[in-house]
């Protein structure tokens, strides 16, 4: 029955509400079958449901009535109902099958202490324990009934000796449950080997196991979620990393995925809020930073931006792309005695770039900190670039290059060029700026600034989309300094 054996699986990993729903299924299909109403009472006395445990458990014993585990297991939900009387009943049934039952004895010993009758308690929870010493709950019942008739010694013997351990039930319909249990590991393993056979879904299906098995285990967790971000299963990613931060609001890596996966959906200021979590933590993690200085530049907070640019180019100074946006997020401040020397130093890394060849070329061109021989060597770099592509851009970038060594004529040519460009891209949002350039080169004046304020060059791209995740292998990927820094 398959019902049945999802239904078995389910209990065996504590997931009651499919367990549930599993067992009425099979009872239903399988009215006659005694293992599902009393697996079915073993849910409801699990999840609280106590009045359906007594139903459920007598349906099983009317098909079964030689089952004694069952009658135990009765009569303890009766004891918690309070019904002490039918409590007896179903332990007595045990124990005229079997005497030397522990567990129905215990249960017995519980009904007399209950009804004050203390001695006939201890009669029976010392029989009770004389078969099953390992018992060592025996001894808070001892010591409870030797307290409740004043003996305060043996009271105190018996509890000093308590244990939690109650006395076995011989269950071989819990046996078959207990038999799923195979542990998390198990299935971390097997979550492993898919992984590393590329079978991502089967992974993220025994991840799902492995958690259920383990709710509190955060790397299985983590894992999870990054797999199906990785998946573009982004809701799920979400809920993964909660239970995370449910667990551990402090967490790193899930503050730091969170972000990224709230900034997928254009969140950008409560994923800025999970980025300075995630470093608050480990101020040392590079990736929370860089995606936090990108997503401040978005915003526009350029000086905020260039200070974590700034961090992590102590330990990344041949990093291009990093130094690049360092020198681009002090431009966009204004403040050209950082941005110079920086941009130049990200051209030393990455001559063959043209952007980086532009922004380089543009602050040499704008800004009053630099040399003749830098804007003559500016004007080199911008003559090269428009040779090789008499584009927009390139004819903008030779203009300002032009105006900054005096050639007006020059640079009122190119900025003429440019605009036609522009226009033929449809390009108008950039029209104003690029006529108020014209009028500088026409009053012999150098650009005002290398582009205008909020322009797209500003603006570095959100995290990639979420199926082009690049895995990690947990916290140490996202620490990219050395152990010195």
């Amino acid at each position: 029955m398959a019902y049945g054996r999802m239904g078995i699986n389910y209990l065996a990993h504590q997931q009651q509400e499919a367990a549930g729903a599993c067992f009425r299924n099979a009872n239903s299909l399988d009215p006659k079958n005694p293992r599902w109403p009393y697996l079915l009472a073993v849910h409801y006395e699990e999840t609280g449901f106590l009045d359906n445990s007594v139903e459920s458990y007598r349906a099983a014993l009317q098909l079964d009535p030689a089952y004694l585990p069952g009658y135990i297991r009765l009569g303890r939900v009766f004891m918690e109902l309070n019904r002490f009387d039918e409590a007896e009943a179903a332990f007595m049934v045990v124990v005229r099958a079997d005497e030397n039952n522990a567990a129905a004895l215990t249960g017995l010993g519980r009904v007399a202490f209950q009804r004050q009758q203390y001695k006939e308690a201890i009669n029976y929870f010392e029989k009770a324990m004389s078969i099953e010493p390992e018992a060592d709950v025996l001894h808070y019942r001892l010591g409870m009934a030797y307290r409740a008739l004043g003996e305060a010694e043996r009271a105190r013997e018996e509890l000093a000796q308590a244990g939690e351990r109650r006395p076995v039930i011989v269950d071989p319909l819990l046996g078959i449950v207990h038999s799923h249990i195979r542990g998390a590991q198990h299935y971390l393993r097997r979550a492993a080997a898919a992984e590393s056979e590329g079978d991502l879904q089967a992974a993220i299906g025994f991840y799902k196991v492995a958690v259920s098995v383990a709710p509190f285990d955060i790397n299985a967790l983590l894992r999870l979620g990054q797999l199906q971000a990785f998946s573009a299963e982004p809701e799920q990613a979400l809920e993964s990393f909660s239970r995370v931060l449910g667990l551990e609001p402090g967490n790193a890596i899930a503050n730091y995925f969170f972000g990224t996966l709230l900034e997928q959906r254009g969140e950008d200021a409560e994923a800025r809020n999970y980025y300075e979590r995630a470093l608050e933590t480990e101020p040392g993690l590079l990736e929370p930073r860089f995606q936090l200085a990108n997503s401040l530049m978005r915003a526009g907070e350029y000086q905020d931006a260039a200070g974590n640019y700034a961090q992590i180019a102590q330990s990344q100074q041949e990093n291009a792309e990093l130094i690049y946006r360092l020198g681009m997020a002090w431009l966009a401040a204004g403040q050209c005695e950082d941005a110079v020397p920086v941009l130049l130093a990200a051209y030393r890394l990455a001559q063959r770039s043209p952007r980086v060849t532009t922004a380089a070329t543009r602050a040499l061109s704008t800004c009053s900190n630099v040399t003749d021989d830098q804007k003559k060597q500016a004007l080199a770099a911008a003559q090269a670039m428009y040779a090789e592509n008499p584009a927009m851009e390139t004819a903008e970038t030779l203009a300002m290059a032009a105006a900054a060594n005096g050639k007006y004529q020059d640079a009122v040519d190119f900025q003429a060029q440019a605009i036609f460009e522009g226009l033929k891209q449809h390009q108008q949002s950039r029209l104003e700026w690029m006529q108020n350039a014209m009028a500088h080169y026409r009053n012999g004046e150098p650009a005002p600034r290398p582009w205008e304020s909020g322009a797209d060059v500003y603006q570095p791209p959100r995290v990639p989309p979420l199926a082009q995740f690049k895995l990690m292998e947990g916290d140490d990927s996202l620490r990219k300094s050395s152990e010195k820094d």
